[in-house]
């Protein structure tokens, strides 16, 4: 590939035939396709009127190769909003760009073109209006709750709409008539506002469809208020005429509206006008976005119709196209979301995953991708680790916690592309997860059981959420979890269900299926034993292919990545290095401690070696000190610790500590950094004021407190049952 230095500048010159100081257009822009159709250039250019011309101006920057054979694109410079690029096809298609092939000379690099008039006419009056939606459908859950799984890989068209006003318009008197007569039989029991999918109608008095996500429950059926609107609107329709007739529809608009869902005859009406687009393909997500393009001079906000197909058994089958007229979202605020809710129960949801950007060139990829909630940077990672990693050493850091181990049963995460799984020569298959303690010796196979739930959806209400066995399967292997749930695949009897019954994945994390194997580390089930277990391990990933043969990693088959960073929600991924590859396995590094901690507070002692008398108290003279020494103990010091000394409700500021088990020292206290501290404190210091209450005691009962936090996780919580605390109690008297 070239180098910056290596671009050439081209000097680039558009006259605009036939122009007057009348037309105002002030940026054009200019784009360069290679031969292949990829963009290799891009610059706006300024306008100028020059003698009796009006010239744009600028420059771009290619490499000499590019420049032999393209093709040069000159379209008005709109504002596309969200740093979004149109493509080829939206600049000469939808912006009306001027196409020239360019073979340019690189001992002269210029380039001079001429647009006759007819050509960039239009331009001053372009304005486009990003639309932006997402295809979901909704799901209800066993413990109630609600989540709307996006629909992916479907085909998407959107359309423009006339506007109410222009089909109330268009409508001869017969049918104006027919609409009245309609409207006046519909006050005898006033209906509901109709519930359509996507977008619930609002409050007759709102005028416009909902356009947010979430409706809101005033929403969802007419009050007494609208009520009202709506009946003295209808009784108020005069019949003398059409044109009296039309121009009280038109005058109470906003509150008939909604009520013209009521009405079926009138979607031809709709049908027949609107403008169409696409279609476009949602993403991963669900999202989809239209580049639409209208006359500047046309102040009214579009109005949006959505439908949509997806391509189920062999053909694409539409999904989604409920009536125009109950369905338009009136007056769209170009570049809000839509939520399109599809209630076709064939329509197939896909599972989110994290979203995820493979390594330049690679195509299909398998990923270890966590512990838990702690991402997975590899023992090649270079540079700080941030918190909420697994660093190279194998240990992380989270919250107030730093260099922490891991402990408890581990979950480990992993995601592929969408290529996989696959089967023939070399194909990925199977997978398997396995440990070993240091870095020799054989590895021990993760065999706990996985699963992944599948949604069985029976046409009516009910939903019903089975699951299936990714492993462990013969050969101690786990199935790769295909894009979409087939029963086929998995055996699942289907003979017995009713017909329109329909079987796909949920959403991973909300059903809690996020894990491809469980590994218990050692010394979490013993905690005698687990100080000696705490070590290095290291952790392995192997592919298989459909007859369970090892597949070696390679431009022929797939590549390991690995975790590097996010950038927004994005995980961005490195290839994994030969280092981090164990034959044809990647391993990383896991710290295991399971150790539990020990706390003790040790009896306090006075220096002139009275101890407690028969009443309890420890009695001081002059000059006495009192030393408090406690044990903050961890086998290997992975934990912290907090004392604290209570008189009567009151804290001792100047007795608490804190910090590290293995600290050298921490507030007055030291230690030979084994966890255990004590400190000699002068009598007073302990009897006399504390802030913000000046008094001093001569006889005070105190509470030593001593709590210890191990610091292992299974990468998504604290192991707090490792943790320990202790308690003492004491008093001093004066002698």
């Amino acid at each position: 590939m070239p180098t910056k230095s290596d671009n050439t500048t081209v000097s680039l010159r558009v006259a605009l035939v036939g122009a007057t100081p009348e037309d105002k257009l002030e940026l054009l822009q200019a784009a360069l396709f290679d031969r292949h159709g990829a963009l290799v250039a891009r610059a706006q250019l300024k306008l100028s009127q020059e003698g009796a011309e009006l010239n744009a101006r600028g420059q771009l920057k290619a490499a000499p190769e590019q420049l032999q054979s393209g093709r040069l694109v000159i379209a008005p410079a709109v504002d596309v909003g969200g740093g979004e690029t149109p493509d080829r096809r939206v600049l000469e298609k939808q912006l009306g760009g001027y196409t020239v092939p360019v073979q340019l000379d690189p001992r002269e690099p210029r380039l001079d073109v001429k647009i006759p008039r007819p050509y960039w006419e239009p331009w001053p009056r372009l304005c486009i209006c990003w639309i932006r939606g997402r295809l979901v459908k909704r799901v209800a859950l066993p413990d109630g709750q609600v989540l709307d799984l996006p629909v992916c890989h479907a085909r998407v068209t959107v359309c423009e709409v006339d506007r109410w006003w222009l089909i109330l318009e268009r409508l001869p008197s017969r049918e104006l008539l027919r609409l009245r007569d309609d409207l006046l039989d519909l006050i005898e029991f006033v209906p509901p506002l109709p519930e359509p999918e996507p977008d619930p109608f609002p409050h007759a008095l709102d005028g416009l469809l909902l356009r947010q996500q979430a409706p809101r429950p005033d929403t969802v059926r007419a009050s007494k208020a609208s009520d009202a609107q709506f009946r003295g609107a209808v009784t108020g329709l005069r019949a003398g005429s059409a044109a009296l007739l039309r121009a009280d529809l038109l005058a109470h608009l906003d509150v008939l509206r909604p009520y013209f869902c009521w009405l079926p005859w009138l979607e031809p009406w709709f049908v027949y006008t609107k403008q169409c687009f696409g279609p476009v393909a949602t993403d991963e997500q669900g999202r989809f976005s239209f580049l639409y393009v209208h006359d500047c001079f046309d102040r009214d906000q579009p109005d949006i119709y959505v439908s949509a197909e997806q391509f189920l058994g062999g053909s694409w089958t539409t999904i989604h196209a409920p009536p125009v007229r109950c369905h338009t979202i009136w007056n769209y605020h170009c570049g809000d979301e839509i939520t399109v809710v599809v209630t076709d129960p064939r329509a197939q949801p896909c599972i989110p995953d994290v979203p995820t950007e493979p390594p330049p060139g690679v195509d299909r990829w398998v990923m270890p991708m966590a512990i838990g909630a702690t991402w997975i940077r590899g023992t090649a990672a270079s540079g700080a680790s941030p918190d909420g990693w697994v660093r190279p050493d194998g240990k992380t850091s989270y919250g107030t916690y730093l260099h922490a181990p891991f402990g408890g049963t581990l979950g480990f995460r992993q995601q592929h592309a969408l290529s996989i799984p696959n089967v023939g020569a070399n194909g990925q298959y199977y997978y398997r997860w396995s440990f070993r303690r240091g870095t020799t010796g054989a590895f021990t196979r993760m065999l706990d059981p996985v699963s992944r739930t599948y949604v069985r959806d029976v046409p009516g209400p009910g939903v019903q959420f089975p699951a299936v066995q990714l492993g462990p399967l013969p050969g101690e292997l786990f199935r790769f979890k295909p894009a979409l749930f087939s029963p086929a695949d998995w055996s699942v009897p289907t003979a017995g269900d009713p017909l329109g019954t329909q079987y796909y994945w949920p959403v991973d994390n909300s059903i809690g299926d996020l894990y491809a194997a469980r590994w218990t580390t050692p010394g979490a089930a013993n905690a005698a034993a687990a100080p000696g277990l705490a070590d290095d391990y290291q952790v392995k990933l192997e592919v298989f292919d459909s007859l369970g043969n090892l597949v070696m990693p390679g431009p022929a088959t797939f590549s390991f990545v690995v975790p590097e960073s996010f950038v927004g929600d994005t995980l961005l991924t490195r290839q994994a290095a030969p280092s981090e590859l164990d034959g044809a396995g990647f391993v990383f590094t896991v710290y295991v401690d399971n150790s539990r901690c020990t706390a003790n507070i040790q009896a306090p002692s006075l220096s002139s070696g009275v101890d407690v008398d028969d009443c309890g108290f420890l009695r001081y003279g002059a000059g006495t000190s009192l030393t408090l020494a406690f044990d903050a103990l961890h086998p290997h010091n992975h934990a912290t610790y907090s004392f604290s000394l209570t008189r009567g409700a009151l804290a001792v500021p100047a007795a608490g500590a804190g910090g590290e088990v293995g600290a050298a020292s921490s507030g007055a206290y030291t230690s030979a950094g084994n966890g255990e501290f004590s400190h000699a404190f002068p009598v007073g210091v302990l009897l006399g004021p504390v802030p913000g209450h000046p008094g001093s005691c001569a006889n005070a009962a105190f509470a030593a407190t001593l709590d210890l936090d191990a610091k292992a996780t299974d990468g998504t919580t604290r192991l707090s049952q490792y943790d320990a605390g202790f308690v003492r109690a004491f008093a001093l008297a004066e002698e």
